[in-house]
């Protein structure tokens, strides 16, 4: 990563991927006015829309989830520390080298849903990402 001051962090490779179905969704960037004689009149509150993403992990094991959970704490500090990301969705298997249509976002953690563990050593759990 070079000698530059601020070390990108980024989202730890052996990290089990999240399971599928995972959601994005598009932040709502419109500000929508009511008023007295109920006209509407709506205006764009940013410029752009930052995506975010609904991670779910499905009974992963104990030690994965402490890795994961170690990632969240201690190097994101949950939304403390943005982070590059590939989106799992552009990842293609098929390449083995590197995918130009790979999508490396930066993101940071907004919410850590209460993570379960419904069977012995295996833990399920979200982890909500928002585009930076």
């Amino acid at each position: 990563s070079g000698s530059n001051m601020s070390t990108k962090l980024y989202w730890p490779d052996d990290l089990p991927a999240p399971a599928w179905p995972f959601e994005e969704e598009f932040e709502n960037t419109s500000i929508t006015s009511k008023f007295e004689d109920g006209s509407m009149q709506s205006r764009s509150k940013f410029t752009r829309s930052r995506r975010k993403w609904t991670l779910t992990w499905n009974a992963i094991t104990r030690k994965d989830y402490l890795r994961l959970m170690d990632f969240v704490v201690h190097k994101a500090k949950f939304s403390a520390n943005s982070f590059m990301w590939t989106d799992p969705d552009s990842i293609d298997i098929a390449y083995d080298y590197m995918n130009p249509d790979e999508e490396l976002v930066e993101v940071r953690i907004t919410n850590v849903e209460k993570w379960s563990n419904k069977a012995l050593s295996y833990w399920s759990g979200k982890i909500e990402l928002t585009e930076v």
